[in-house]
Parts: structure tokens; C-alpha cells; sequence
């Protein structure tokens, strides 16, 4: 962490737009690896990532679900190269719960006409 942070890289795992204060999902994820008898070296080192990196950083950042799928997925033993496809199937079974809703209660041409007439042109920056 601390040669990442010197090189002004972002610690993968670190950090969520949305859940400031923990990401829900990390810590149910961590208690199913235990119950299936997953918890393997990849899950070990991202808590002990979760444990440290305020001390390294200077501050507290949640671990996140992308992060702790990825740790429990190669403690599978999964190849490397499917662990992505893995990330984009999550993607899109969100993309299409969003799709459901919408269907359900539509918002999308709400939000689309109050920017359309909201929409304030400004002159490019020279």
C-alpha cells in the first residue's frame, strides 16, 4: 500500500461512490467465504488491507464489493482472465433490475426533459 500510495496509484477494492461509510455487501461476503470454508489467501489479504489502510493513508475508506468478489473469486481458484467476465455479469444483472424498474415505474423521460430544459449552453473555453 504504502509503494501504491507513493506512486499516486488507487488501491484496488478502496473506496465506494455510493457507501461512504462501508459497503453492505463486503462484510456478508466475508461471513459466506467462512461458512463455505472459502476464506482463502486473496480474502485474508484484502481484510488485512481493510485493517491497515488508515493507518497507510491517513484515512478510512470502505472495502468494496468489487474488491471482495474478486479476492473470493480467485480464492475459487478461478483463471484470472474469467474474473472480469465475472464483474460484467454482476453489471449487467443491475443493468437489467434498472430496466425492470423502469419498466415498472418509469423516470427515464422525466429526468431526460428537466435537463433537456434546464440545459443552460455556455461558450467554449479558449
Amino acid at each position: 500500500m504504502r509503494a501504491e500510495r507513493a506512486a499516486n496509484r488507487i488501491i484496488p477494492g478502496l473506496r465506494h461512490h455510493v457507501h461512504k461509510n462501508g459497503d453492505p455487501r463486503t462484510p456478508r461476503l466475508f461471513e459466506i467465504a467462512r461458512e463455505e470454508n472459502q476464506f482463502g489467501p486473496h480474502l485474508e489479504l484484502f481484510e488485512a488491507i481493510g485493517r491497515t489502510h488508515p493507518q497507510v493513508l491517513g484515512k478510512t475508506l470502505p472495502l468494496n464489493g468489487a474488491g471482495v468478489c474478486g479476492a473470493a473469486l480467485a480464492d475459487l481458484n478461478l483463471p484470472l482472465e474469467l474474473l472480469r467476465g465475472f464483474a460484467l455479469l454482476a453489471r449487467t444483472a443491475g443493468l437489467i433490475g434498472q430496466l425492470a424498474e423502469e419498466l415498472h415505474t418509469p423516470v427515464a423521460n422525466e429526468i431526460f426533459l428537466s435537463i433537456d430544459l434546464n440545459n443552460r449552453p455556455i461558450p467554449p473555453r479558449e
